[in-house]
Parts: structure tokens; C-alpha cells; sequence
């Protein structure tokens, strides 16, 4: 009964039942504490875990692999992640259930390089055969790593233990082809695969996005599949078509799809209100804030990334610091750096310089480089050259080698005739050796080929005389591309 309970999803109803077991003297075995431990795994009851956890300890259990497995996916699953990898270190004969659930629990809190590290660590030491749930933990920790490298020796192992038609692993070899940066490779895979669903049509969408081009025939072509398979009311596939859509900037497009839609998460309103930020679209922003709220989604981080980097490329101030607060304070949510970019993006165009640089001296992450940087940028338009001149020094300290900040400080003081103190910035930009480099690059898509988004990565550095080589490659480049013989 007990087993029977966590199997159809009714944790309390199993530890009730433990209880009134306890309380008339029949004692536990190791199967009913297995599944108490899964209860309070599914509960995210940790407290009582550990006490769990004392129970199998002094009854003798400790040895009992089936057990522990479920004690360590307890501990990862409440993100003890540390606790979980000390279970398996003090394991006399652990097993590949046991390794799966330590690389589980180390993704689950964003510990892609120690689970890397542990599943090379098992493969050399215990030579245990992963299975479809272990590819998919460690196929992600590369994915989020950025190792394509490494991801393809996952790869070569998933094809030599056989587990290629696994639509898991096939899923998640989608994924992390896509999070890498390798878009023909995540089409390959999906090609080849001979089950598919929501999952990997979401993943290989999801990789046309991450590519940051304009993959709008692509989309139209997994959208079909999944017409076509007999796709309806997937939440799944559906808020990840609204998320390429707007990303490709077809956002009326994506509105349809999700007015279309029957059922709505949290991911495909944030999906929905990203999008329209990022597409200008201010206002239908908000009130896509408040349809949310009313029908009864808590907004979460990323909603209010959405909604606050609206406000600042919309100028409205006055909402986007109502949506701060109410973000902190009715939902305790804590900002981020996220969350103070917008902000500092949007009081700094609203010319409140002093009031973008009190919230960030007032923040836990005042010490962020990259924030003071934005406030820096916001100071080039402004006239206020008391806080543009003290935002400067602060950005000096934070990251010396920064050019940005010698650069707009010289010139605020040319402005109000400082001459010498610019020429004083000047010279100690030169002694600390800080070069003024800004690199540019652009994904340009060719004839509808992914494989063809050519990049050329240029950069101006601080010379009186421009790169003619430099200069002399990209015409030629440009050449190549706009005269070829079938475009003419």
C-alpha cells in the first residue's frame, strides 16, 4: 500500500499510512523504506529524509543498494547534491542505478563540470554501462558546458552500447548538439531518429533558436512534422514553437499560436512575453503580465526579465519600477543581474543616472562589472558629468582593462573643458597598456543554408591607419558571395 501510494503519485497518503504502520509496532523493512524515502523525495521533504536516512543507517540497511539509490536521488533532488556524492564515496559495491543518480542530482543544481568529472570518474574506475536515463544527465551537462567535443565521445558510446533508437537519448543528443552550437549535427540526429516526440521536436526547435538565425523556414518545417504526426494541444511543442517564432521575429505569428493554444504553463507564457519584449512590443507586454496573473500562472525570474527589459526599450519608467518592486516585494522574487541590467537600461535612457547608480550601490550585486558597464553606456548621452565622472572611476576599478571607461571619461571631461585631465586619462589608458578594441561579429544566412552562416569577425584597435588587408579580404569575401555566377 504504501509502494502502491508513491506509484500513483499520492506521497502524503504513503507516509500517513508509515506512520499508522509504526504506531501499531510492525516494523519496517527495506522495501517500505525505499519507499518512503521516494515519498519524501517527491514531497522535497528533506528533514524528515535525513531522518530516514538514521533509520536505514541503524536498522542495517546501509549496505542495501536499492536503498541507498533512493536515498542519494532524495538528497539530489532536494539539491544536497554534496550529500549525494558522499553516500556513493562511502559505497562498497556501487552500481550504475546508483552512479545515474549522483550525475542526476549534480545537473539538477547546475553542477555540469562536477558531474562531467564523476561520470568519466565511474567509466574508468567501475567501467558501468550507462543507460538511457545516464546519457541523458551527462548529455546535457555537456550541452550546457558547451562541449561538443565531449559530447560527441558520448555520442560514439551511445552508438557502441546500442542505445541510438532510444528516443531519450535521441532527444537529448538534439539538445546538446543545439546548446553547442552545431545545428547540422542536431538535424542529423533528429533525421535519424526513427521514434520522435514533443521532447525532441522542442529540442531541435530550441537549436535553431540558440543559433541565433533567422530559422524561420526551419521552424515552418518541424511545425509541419508535427502537424503532420497529428500534433494537438501539445504544451510541449507548442510554447516551443511561440518561443522560435518570436525569436525569428515572426511574433504575430507566434501570438496566433498561442491564443490558438488550449492549455498554457508558466513556460508558454514566458515564452509569449519574452517575445513580445523582445520585438517592441511594450505595452502588449504588460497586459500579457496581467492575463497571466489572472488566470492564475505566478510569474516567475524570467517573466519579470521579460517584462522589465519591455519597459526599458519601451521608456516606461514608472511601470517598469512599479514591476521591480512588485517582483521583490508581493512575489519574493530576488533580482538579479537580469533584473538590474533592465533596470539600469531603462533609468539610464530616462536620464535618472543617479537614481540607476543608487539602486545598484544598494544591491547585492553592486560589484558586477558588466551592470556599472551599461550605467557607462547610459552616461555617454547624459550631461550629468559629476555621476558620469564618478561611475567612470567606478568601472576602472572594477575591470581596468576595460577601454570603455578611459575612453567616456576623457571625454566628459573635454566636454566641460578639462583638457589636461583628459590628457591625464589618456596617458594612463596608454602606461596600463588598455588597447580600444571592439569586435564584431554577424551570422549571415545564405540561400536558406544553415551550413553556409558565415561569420567574419573584424575589429578596430586603437591605429591611425586601417588594416588594407583586413579590409581587402572582406571586400573579396563579399565578392564571393553577391557575384557568384547563378545570382547574377
Amino acid at each position: 500500500m504504501i509502494s502502491g501510494y508513491v506509484k500513483i503519485g499520492k506521497a502524503r497518503n504513503s507516509l500517513d499510512l508509515y506512520w499508522r504502520m509504526v504506531g501499531e509496532d510492525v516494523e519496517p523493512n527495506g522495501f517500505t523504506l525505499s519507499s518512503v524515502i521516494k515519498a519524501c523525495s517527491v514531497l522535497g521533504e528533506l528533514s524528515l529524509g535525513r531522518g530516514f536516512h538514521g533509520v536505514v543507517f541503524r536498522r542495517g540497511f546501509d549496505t542495501n543498494n536499492v536503498i541507498v539509490s533512493s536515498l542519494i536521488d532524495m538528497y539530489g533532488k532536494n539539491k544536497e547534491s554534496s550529500d549525494a556524492l558522499r553516500l556513493f564515496g562511502e559505497m562498497v559495491e556501487p552500481d550504475s542505478i546508483c552512479c545515474t543518480s549522483v550525475i542526476s542530482a549534480c545537473t539538477r543544481v547546475d553542477l555540469y563540470e562536477e558531474a562531467l568529472g564523476f561520470f568519466y570518474m565511474t567509466q574508468r574506475k567501475y567501467r558501468f554501462v550507462p543507460d538511457e536515463y545516464t546519457f541523458g544527465s551527462i548529455l546535457m551537462a555537456c550541452g550546457n558546458l558547451g562541449r561538443l567535443k565531449q559530447g560527441k565521445e558520448v555520442h560514439a558510446k551511445v552508438i557502441l552500447v546500442g542505445e541510438t533508437s532510444n528516443v531519450v537519448v535521441g532527444s537529448s543528443l538534439v539538445d546538446m548538439y543545439g546548446k553547442c552550437g552545431s545545428v547540422t549535427n542536431a538535424r542529423l540526429v533528429f533525421d535519424r531518429m526513427t521514434r520522435k516526440n514533443a521532447v525532441t521536436l522542442s529540442a531541435l526547435l530550441n537549436a535553431y533558436c540558440q543559433k541565433g538565425l533567422a530559422a524561420v523556414r526551419q521552424a515552418k518545417e518541424v511545425h509541419c512534422q508535427y502537424l503532420r504526426r497529428g500534433g494537438w494541444r501539445d504544451i510541449v511543442v507548442e510554447s516551443a514553437l511561440v518561443d522560435v517564432y518570436s525569436k525569428c521575429g515572426c511574433i504575430d505569428f507566434a501570438y496566433r499560436i498561442f491564443k490558438q493554444m488550449v492549455l498554457r504553463n508558466l513556460v508558454t507564457w514566458n515564452s509569449m512575453i519574452c517575445g513580445l519584449a523582445q520585438n517592441g512590443r511594450g505595452m502588449e507586454t504588460l497586459k500579457a503580465l496581467n492575463d497571466m496573473i489572472e488566470e492564475g500562472t505566478v510569474p516567475d525570474y524570467i517573466t519579470f526579465v521579460g517584462v522589465l527589459f519591455a519597459c526599458s526599450h519601451a521608456g516606461l519608467v514608472d511601470e517598469g519600477r512599479k514591476n521591480f518592486n512588485s517582483m521583490t516585494e508581493e512575489y519574493g522574487i530576488k533580482a538579479g543581474v537580469e533584473h538590474y541590467n533592465c533596470m539600469v537600461d531603462l533609468l539610464g535612457r530616462a536620464g535618472q543616472i543617479e537614481e540607476a547608480e543608487s539602486l545598484l550601490n544598494k544591491s547585492d550585486v553592486s560589484t558586477d562589472s558588466s551592470l556599472w558597464a551599461a550605467l557607462l553606456g547610459a552616461c555617454a548621452t547624459s550631461r550629468n558629468s559629476t555621476a558620469a565622472e564618478r561611475i567612470a572611476k567606478k568601472m576602472m576599478e572594477l575591470e581596468p582593462n576595460n577601454h570603455l571607461s578611459y575612453v567616456l571619461l576623457a571625454n566628459v571631461y573635454r566636454d566641460v573643458g578639462r583638457w589636461s585631465d583628459a590628457d591625464r586619462i589618456r596617458k594612463l589608458m596608454q602606461d596600463r597598456g588598455v588597447k580600444k578594441i571592439i569586435p564584431g561579429k554577424s551570422w549571415i544566412d545564405i540561400q536558406g543554408s544553415l551550413t553556409l552562416g558565415c561569420v567574419y569577425s573584424f575589429a578596430y584597435i586603437n591605429s591611425k591607419e586601417p588594416d588594407s588587408q583586413a579590409l581587402a579580404n572582406i571586400k573579396h569575401w563579399i565578392m564571393n558571395i553577391y557575384c557568384d555566377d547563378d545570382m547574377m
